[in-house]
């Protein structure tokens, strides 16, 4: 893993985190179905721009539609969808912690269907980052907020978030084993324009008519779409090209730390000493997991 892959990982962290301020004050507004198929449809339309502005965006795109249709379907559509159905009942916390499941799946799916071995480093540097998690959202987790909704009534919205995160996790091995003579840039377009027009009909439905959105909602749904998504995904196609499925997939564990930030420095949430120690112990997870060696860092 390169430097510039390095900056990559933690920039994408940053603008995925961004995603949650988005949604908290978008949501209440548009409701959580139209929010998510809005977010899937303006991420297609900024990708559409991508394609007609330079032809070079598009090469590939017919010949791999199948391939870019399962990643629309499994990296956008379906996850966004889920997830909006479960954030109705689940709370933030254990959404979290579902959705840093994912790099455990991933490589799990690529050493079983794909034959790319981790190694023991790999393994542990995950589980620790998974046990950070934990750390970071434990006052989320074990609330009196979150003794108050029954485990059967959260059953199957949790079912929902990890649903999410097996789609996730198969659409990145998927672009890296089928995809990989396809430029970032390519397979993000091919595979949110695609997702695009599967959930355009979802957002005309969903669509909350009659009701006045406030132009922060509108910015909110807005970025969301064009930062957090599109430019977000040819990014993460970019360091699955580079460094694999599973190692690019390990940015969950760190999106709740810029989360927590972001929540603490623009919400004026709180920021508690579980929240240090937790951030501390999935960077050092992270570390691990990456395989990153300082020495060669420093020379890349």
């Amino acid at each position: 893993m390169t430097r510039r892959d390095l900056i990559t990982f933690f920039t994408l962290s940053f603008m995925w985190s961004l995603s949650f301020i988005f949604y908290r004050v978008g949501v209440p507004e548009f409701g959580s179905l139209a929010f998510a198929s809005l977010r899937v449809v303006l991420a297609g339309l900024t990708m559409l721009v991508f394609v007609l502005l330079n032809p070079k965006n598009r090469q590939g795109i017919q010949e791999n539609y199948k391939a870019l249709t399962v990643v629309g379907l499994l990296s956008a559509a379906i996850p966004f969808v889920l997830f909006a159905f479960s954030a109705q009942t689940v709370n933030a916390g254990v959404l979290a912690v579902l959705n840093a499941s994912v790099p455990m799946m991933s490589g799990f799916i690529a050493s079983t269907f794909f034959k790319d071995k981790l190694t023991k480093k790999q393994i542990a540097g995950l589980m620790i980052g998974i046990v950070g998690v934990f750390i970071l959202m434990s006052e989320s987790l074990f609330s009196e907020q979150s003794e108050a909704t029954t485990f059967s009534s959260s059953l199957l919205p949790m079912s929902y978030g990890l649903l999410a995160c097996v789609g996730y996790a198969t659409g990145a091995n998927v672009t890296k084993n089928y995809l990989s003579e396809m430029s970032p840039i390519a397979i993000t377009a091919g595979s949110l324009i695609i997702a695009s027009l599967i959930m355009l009909p979802i957002a005309i439905y969903a669509f909350p008519y009659g009701k006045t959105i406030s132009t922060t909602a509108w910015f909110s749904v807005i970025c969301v779409g064009v930062f957090s998504t599109a430019i977000a995904l040819i990014f993460m196609n970019q360091l699955i090209k580079n460094i694999g499925a599973m190692r690019a997939t390990s940015i969950t564990l760190v999106i709740p730390i810029f989360a927590i930030f972001f929540g603490y420095v623009l919400l004026d949430e709180a920021l508690d000493v579980g929240a240090i120690i937790g951030s501390v112990v999935i960077l050092f997870g992270t570390y691990l997991s990456l395989n990153l060696s300082l020495k060669s860092l420093s020379r890349s």
